[in-house]
């Protein structure tokens, strides 16, 4: 008996650390309960959680619907469907494993698989009773590919420095933004956006529960990279999105509302895809598969940009942008680029008087080359594409918007170790593994990667906690001055340094 009542004891103090140990559960969407899995080092994750309507059948090309919970339970442990694409993300990934020598069958395909039945968020916490940060990541992608959860983006790492981590999805391509005659007509003379009105009922969910992973709704931070980080931009300048978020980080994009289509002209283009498909009526061109309808596009002569128009959704051609200095826009900034963005991409013809002419500057061919001494035709087209693409455009931001919120502006210089890494410089998206520490084993890195890893992350978390980048320890980042433009170098050395090619910017901004 005595044996008996000294083993119920012993369970009884066991009891508070097993309920501590239980998985958390979501029950935010009655009837509909979610449970999150924890994984070795107490990081909560619930994958795949819905937060609005599939926009299948008559909710293709509709802004995003209410998502109607069931009675149902639900292990949170996959991800869902990735937005609906062609392979050409899949294909960077192992065609640069491939470069590197190693095996490109170890990067698999989506876990969840591609369908038009994709808006569903993934999130990672440490704790669910208290007020974290809240970090809320856009993929990027062109607009036409991409997902919430590459492997770069999974937040559990990133978890573990106490903010609750969510990243989110959006319709692509054709899917996410397209427009039609009949649309108008149904959709009160608005169309397309509608990958951006996908964002804006991601970040109205995370408004709504964000509580009860532990997160802090008043408290939330965007940040994103290449089309990722130029949907902020849009984001930033959308009305809708007004109060949604409190502080951007915009990572290696170019944004210029001033440049982007306006819904009339993509309407003209939307018609080719009609004409292509052979289907007219709204009606049945969402009878077409998801496949059909991406085979339409990849056939016309002109595709069209997949990024917001103006005049669409959530766009309209009167709103006030980032780049006008009376917008109001009460939003702290961390915005930078990485040094050889395009490095990669360069075929082995190509020319200076072909890029020259694709960016309509061969008027400025002397100016540029005199700017860009000593360098080969590979570096001189880098520097001059990473200029106009993203170096140049996010200058300008951070310019802009100085006038108006504390920005701060980086350059990401590091180069890993070996071979092909020195080959291809700090490419486009190389800075995304020191964000997250998720570098791939595929990846050369070495102590010195995985110290810069715990620095970058400072400066990213603390900019996320209080609008400011800076913390005891850490080199000193200092705002933005558009009269005197200085931005912090992320490498070798960590340091504030003039901002890069300000002269050929001045050169290539005359032509914007």
């Amino acid at each position: 008996m005595r044996k008996h009542l000294s083993m119920l004891s012993h369970l009884l103090l066991l009891l508070p650390a097993m309920a501590l140990s239980q998985p958390a559960q979501f029950k935010g969407m009655g009837p509909e309960i979610w449970t999150g899995v924890i994984d070795n080092n107490g990081i909560t994750s619930f994958k795949g959680i819905p937060f609005a309507a599939p926009p299948v059948g008559e909710l293709r090309w509709q802004p995003p619907q209410a998502y109607l919970p069931q009675a149902s339970s639900t292990i949170a442990n996959k991800y869902a469907p990735i937005c609906m694409q062609g392979p050409h993300l899949v294909n960077w990934y192992r065609d640069l494993i491939s470069s590197i020598g190693k095996n490109p069958d170890i990067f698999e395909d989506p876990e969840g698989g591609y369908s038009e039945d994709c808006l569903y968020l993934n999130i990672w916490t440490k704790s669910m009773d208290t007020n974290k940060p809240v970090m809320v990541w856009i993929h990027g992608g062109s607009n036409i590919s991409g997902w919430s959860y590459e492997p770069d983006y999974e937040g559990h790492n990133l978890a573990q420095e106490d903010v609750v981590i969510v990243s989110i999805p959006y319709r692509l391509g054709i899917f996410g933004n397209f427009s039609h005659a009949q649309l108008l007509e149904t959709q009160s003379g608005k169309a397309g956006n509608y990958g951006l009105l996908d964002l804006i009922a991601a970040l109205e969910w995370i408004q709504q529960h964000i509580h009860e992973f532990g997160g802090n709704a008043n408290n939330v931070t965007i940040f994103g990279e290449s089309s990722g980080a130029a949907n902020i931009g849009y984001l930033l300048s959308s009305p809708k999105a007004k109060g949604l978020f409190h502080r951007a980080i915009h990572q290696s994009a170019g944004f210029e509302l001033t440049r982007l289509q306006t819904l009339a002209e993509l309407t003209e283009l939307s018609l080719s895809v009609s004409e292509v498909a052979n289907k007219k009526g709204i009606e049945a061109l969402r009878q077409l598969t998801s496949k059909e309808l991406l085979n339409a596009v990849s056939s016309l002569a002109t595709v069209p940009e997949f990024s917001p128009v103006v005049g669409g959704h959530g766009l309209p051609i009167s709103v006030k942008t980032i780049f006008q200095s009376d917008a109001q826009i009460d939003v702290p900034l961390l915005i930078g680029t990485n040094s050889q963005e395009w490095l990669m991409y360069i075929e082995e013809d190509a020319t200076i008087d072909g890029y020259l002419a694709s960016y309509k500057l061969n008027h400025e061919k002397a100016a540029i080359e005199s700017v860009l001494p000593g360098l080969n035709t590979r570096d001189k087209l880098d520097r001059i594409s990473t200029a106009v693409e993203m170096l140049c455009p996010s200058l300008s931001m951070a310019a802009s918007m100085s006038t108006q919120q504390h920005a701060y502006a980086y350059q990401f210089t590091r180069v890993r170790q070996g071979q092909h890494w020195q080959s291809v410089g700090a490419y486009h998206g190389a800075e995304i593994p020191y964000v997250f520490n998720t570098h791939a084993h595929w990846l050369e890195t070495n102590s010195d990667d995985r110290e810069l890893t715990k620095v970058i992350q400072q400066y990213w978390l603390n900019f996320a906690k209080t609008g400011n980048p800076n913390h005891k320890g850490l080199p000193q980042w200092q705002p933005f001055d558009k009269n005197n433009q200085r931005v912090l170098a992320l490498g070798d050395h960590v340091s504030m340094i003039p901002a890069p090619d300000s002269a050929l910017c001045d050169i290539t901004n005359k032509t914007r």
